[in-house]
């Protein structure tokens, strides 16, 4: 595994220093249900095993933008430099293993008890919340209970452990009670759509700030469109920190 990390990562460093021109190795091939970033980005640690995206189906592939890979990886403390409007694609075997099962429930009703994320989680039992929540809304510890899974209940994308949720929102409506699905959640935003932020250019000594207003809502790494107060003009910048973007260029604005 190991090996074939690191041909991923010359071929991205190559491609780096001679250009787009230069050709990047074929789709990353992952098992699990999330990809992480050690998957696509040249990190060790801790910070290898964070997920920063939900894998795609199996048989299918997904796009990464160079911008988000590089953000992703400069916030846990690895600054990368990759090509410029690099797509780095993510594909996940069609025969790559489900989720690991858990036992069937006992047969006995029981009531499914509140716990943390934290909290142990007994046999058969999948994460579910406790309350009723829309899109957007953030998933917080205290939202979330187990409850066993009906038998032959079949879900694809399946949430089986409670820290998945942690720094998550929801995608859609969630009905108390239901089973979830990765579909269901994505990375909690920090940027959302109206916030006033600031855009940031910095490069050594030189840093640049505008006030703009995010046109769409945005988690950490992600692209975030954003609108010039001084200037009217828009152009997409990095979701930085909460309140702040940044931009890798001193370009600040096209015509929207």
């Amino acid at each position: 595994m190991k090996k074939r990390r690191s041909h991923r990562f010359l071929a991205l460093t190559l491609a780096s220093v001679f250009g787009p021109a230069m050709p990047v190795s074929a789709d990353i091939q992952i098992q699990g249900d999330w990809v992480r970033l050690g998957d696509v980005a040249p990190v060790s640690g801790v910070a290898a095993d964070k997920p920063i995206a939900a894998a795609p189906l199996p048989g299918q592939r997904m796009p990464l933008s160079s911008a988000f890979i590089e953000a992703q990886a400069s916030a846990a403390g690895f600054p990368v430099d990759l090509p410029d409007g690099q797509m780095i694609w993510i594909a996940k075997s069609p025969d790559a293993p489900p989720a690991t099962q858990a036992a069937p429930p006992p047969p006995q009703h029981r009531a499914a008890p509140v716990m943390r994320i934290e909290d142990t989680q007994e046999d058969g039992e999948v994460p579910v919340l406790v309350t009723d929540v829309r899109r957007g809304d953030p998933i917080t510890p205290d939202m979330i209970a187990y409850q066993p899974l009906q038998t032959g209940r079949r879900i694809q994308g399946l949430i089986r452990s409670a820290s998945i949720l942690g720094e998550t929102e929801a995608t859609r409506t969630i009905r108390a009670g239901q089973p979830l699905s990765l579909r269901d959640i994505q990375p909690v935003s920090i940027v959302k759509k109206g916030d006033l932020v600031k855009l940031i250019y910095e490069r050594g000594p030189l840093k640049l700030v505008v006030n703009a207003k995010a046109l769409n809502d945005a988690a950490r790494g992600d692209t975030v469109r954003l609108q010039n107060l001084q200037s009217n003009r828009s152009m997409d910048a990095v979701a930085w920190a909460p309140g702040e973007a940044r931009v890798g260029t001193a370009f600040f604005g096209s015509e929207s």
